[in-house]
């Protein structure tokens, strides 16, 4: 409530909104300090958007523990809401007992120094601005401005791990050791720097359309420069929150294990050994929803499609042969005529360029009527072609995100 009151009186209620996920577990009190926040931003004319989540069936659908399962879904709203160009970043109220926290959670899982840098200010989906707060001066903004707020019962419950650490572990760690707290931090700023220097000495993961590949050579050595560009390898395809130290031997393992071996990882990611490289994928996949094509960004499965009338480094095609295009997920007995090619299945094609397997249901395919027009974002068929009648031209850039 603190960032939210700052905001409401520094900024243009026109140009944020309020997010505010109702996980379903709490009952009455759930639903209390939902219409709370709803109640507060109508009174104060601000944008609120509820999201009802089921978290307990998403965890047992999935396998995760509540704690995890909530964190990994607020992770993907958040995710959604950037990706889709809805916002430029979620603005969350972390602070800085937040981040003692995180860190000290991060060692005991088995970190390394990525993990002791704690949480980022801007990660590229959340801005966390209030980092140099502490609980204390937040409370004590809360009182001076007389802004309201409730109190979520289940952060006294010790049944979940961040509690403990905070109800129980630190104030006796700050007992043994008076400023363990800004001590904690400062060796956060120190891991930053060690790890900038990482970062720049380690060897980097190749990105394709089917994820981050990293050389078998790179990571043979299974040392921290190793473990380093395991870690930033992940990171480009997912997050590497959660990824312990038993997460990455096991990527090592896969150096001496046989083609195809694989290694779930969390967040949805698997590391698969692919002859003399490792490749960091999604597990699952997106499926390709059917969108009409038209000008602007269309979001649907992994992918963010880009149509324009200016060049935007995609793919070029005559405007009047795509009125009525679609966007739709690979069919069965789908054929394509290649620019300037023959003709032959859509299967046949994307085994001809080398296309993974796994992923060929998961590209963006547009096609009119019943003819292939493009496959994203590889290659256009030869009908669409721009020529000396072509009066408009679109392009069409696909990426995944």
């Amino acid at each position: 409530m603190a960032l939210l009151h700052f905001a409401k009186n520094n900024l243009n209620p026109d140009n944020f909104s309020v997010i505010t996920i109702h996980h379903n577990l709490r009952g009455a009190e759930g639903e209390r300090d939902r219409d709370f926040v709803k109640d507060y931003c109508s009174k104060n004319n601000i944008d609120c958007i509820v999201y009802e989540e089921q978290i307990k069936k998403f965890c047992e659908d999935n396998g995760y523990t509540i704690e995890q399962g909530a964190r990994i879904r607020r992770r993907e709203i958040f995710k959604e809401i950037v990706s889709s160009g809805q916002a430029e970043r979620v603005v969350t109220a972390h602070q800085k007992d937040d981040q003692v926290e995180s860190i000290l959670m991060h060692i005991f899982r088995g970190t390394g120094i990525k993990g002791l840098c704690g949480m980022p200010e801007d990660d590229g989906i959340i801005i966390r601005p209030m980092l140099d707060c502490s609980g204390d001066e937040i409370k004590d903004y809360l009182k001076d401005n007389n802004i309201p707020f409730v109190q979520d019962s289940t952060n006294q419950d010790l049944d979940y791990t961040r509690n403990m650490v905070r109800n129980l572990i630190i104030p006796d760690i700050k007992k043994a050791y008076d400023g363990a707290g800004e001590n904690i931090l400062r060796l956060s700023e120190i891991s930053k720097k060690m790890q900038e220097y990482l970062d720049n000495n380690t060897p980097k993961a190749e990105m394709t359309i089917d994820g981050a590949y990293l050389s078998i050579e790179d990571i043979k050595a299974r040392d921290i420069i190793a473990s380093q560009a395991v870690i930033n390898a992940v990171d480009k395809v997912s997050t590497r929150v959660d990824l312990e130290k038993g997460h990455i031997e096991a990527i090592f393992d896969l150096i001496d294990k046989e083609n195809g071996a694989q290694v779930y990882l969390p967040f949805d990611t698997v590391a698969i050994k692919e002859y003399e490289k490792i490749l960091f994928t999604k597990a699952k996949l997106m499926d390709i929803e059917e969108q009409e094509l038209r000008l602007g960004d269309i979001y649907t499965g992994e992918w963010k499609i880009n149509v324009s009338d200016k060049d935007n480094g995609g793919l070029r095609m005559d405007k009047s042969m795509l009125e009525g295009a679609k966007i739709v997920k690979r069919q069965p007995g789908m054929m394509f005529k290649r620019y300037k090619g023959g003709t032959k299945s859509l299967g046949d094609y994307l085994t001809d360029i080398k296309v993974p397997k796994r992923i060929r249901d998961y590209l963006p395919i547009i096609v009119k009527n019943r003819d292939v027009c493009a496959v994203l974002p590889y290659e256009i068929a030869d009908f669409v072609a721009i020529n000396d009648k072509t009066k408009e031209i679109i392009y069409i850039k696909a990426e995944r995100v």
